[in-house]
């Protein structure tokens, strides 16, 4: 070594010497491994909350009935009946229930229907379902109630209309089976 170039110490006297962790690695190697650490648990949360708006977004509506079947035209009504649109509700009914409406006007925005059975038998049918209310009963309450309901078809020249309906969706005071 010549006498001209400072010794190592000699170079930076504010420095300090590298500091060892336990494993034996200096600050900046035992770092890495624990940045690493981070952006792994980083990216595996990022990508479960994809996968779960993925899931979220994608996932299939209600099952769509075939029109042709007592639980199409079931269903079919009942959304016309929640969308407060009468005249397609109607579509949907027997002829003489249809010509003779006289409209009821109820407020079915927060109902929900669910298929619980369908029985068959020739040319008539009854669908069961079970009809969910939401309604605002304030902070103690649950603000629903289920009630299972019943609606009565007959095919007529091979099409299902609905004979008579839950009073909860019925657009008319004739299908309502308890006002007959």
């Amino acid at each position: 070594m010549s006498d001209d170039a400072p010794a190592a110490s000699d170079a930076n006297p504010d420095a300090s010497p590298p500091q060892s962790s336990d494993d034996g690695t200096t600050g900046a190697a035992s770092a890495s491994p624990r940045r690493w650490l981070l952006w792994s648990l980083l990216g595996v949360v990022v990508l479960v909350v994809l996968v779960a708006l993925v899931l979220v977004f994608t996932r299939g509506g209600p099952t769509q009935y075939d029109a042709d079947t007592p639980e199409g035209v079931v269903q079919r009504y009942v959304q016309a009946a929640i969308d407060g649109d009468t005249d397609a509700a109607l579509e949907y009914v027997v002829p003489d229930i249809a010509d003779s409406c006289e409209e009821l006007g109820y407020d079915v925005d927060d109902v929900r229907v669910t298929l619980v059975k369908t029985d068959v038998s020739g040319t008539t049918a009854r669908v069961d379902v079970i009809v969910t209310d939401v309604e605002n009963s304030g902070p103690l309450g649950n603000g629903q109630y289920d009630s299972e309901e019943v609606f009565r078809l007959k095919s007529i020249d091979g099409t299902w209309l609905i004979d008579s309906a839950l009073w909860q969706l019925a657009v008319c005071l004739e299908l309502d089976e308890f006002a007959r």
